[in-house]
């Protein structure tokens, strides 16, 4: 029965996701690197992406751990960013000051179990091995993986951290993302055997 009802909807579904991902595209909201594996993941009449992060790298200032709302990007970067672009961003620190790195993270509707099966298969071969279905009603598989930094770095505008740590965790967090875009590059080459 729910294979069934997923079919039946499956295009009407796909088409209107396909719709919102070419509006993002235009409007460039979608991160660069990330494109070629995303039009090749929509290009499969078994799958559309929903959401994604090619990785990232943020300073953000919020109230408190956990409380998104009012927070605020101090600094935001996509590929490997210096020590001073991060010590920059913390000096503008007002509040709760975090520095996190991101992994990569692919929201992907799969059609059907068998399609939803084999996306996940290849995403843990891809080095993916956090991924999981995250929703039984679409389907839908989160391709994700472990390489995450988050920790505090300033309170109040006034650094917690001493600058030879901050110089330790930027390099530590380039190296962590740049083995995330690894594994995307991986992914690909792995998605175009589907």
């Amino acid at each position: 029965m729910f294979q069934q009802l997923q079919r039946n909807n499956w295009e009407d579904y796909r088409n209107r996701k396909l719709d919102s991902y070419t509006d993002l595209l235009k409007k460039g909201e979608i991160d660069e690197d990330l494109i070629p594996l995303l039009n090749k993941i929509n290009s499969l009449e078994d799958y559309v992406t929903l959401s994604s992060c090619s990785g990232r790298i943020a300073v953000v200032d919020l109230d408190d751990f956990g409380k998104k709302l009012n927070s605020e990007f101090l600094g935001k970067w996509h590929s490997s960013v210096s020590f001073e672009k991060v010590v920059s961003a913390i000096m503008k620190s007002k509040r709760q000051t975090w520095f996190i790195q991101s992994p990569p993270i692919i929201h992907v509707a799969c059609k059907d179990w068998n399609s939803a099966k084999k996306l996940l298969e290849i995403s843990n071969n891809a080095g993916f091995r956090r991924s999981g279905l995250i929703s039984l009603e679409n389907l839908v598989v989160e391709i994700a993986s472990f390489e995450r930094i988050e920790l505090p770095v300033a309170l109040a505008g006034k650094m917690v951290v001493s600058e030879d740590y901050l110089r330790i965790l930027v390099d530590f967090a380039n190296r962590k993302l740049e083995k995330g875009k690894e594994k995307l590059r991986r992914l690909y080459e792995m998605v175009i055997s589907l």
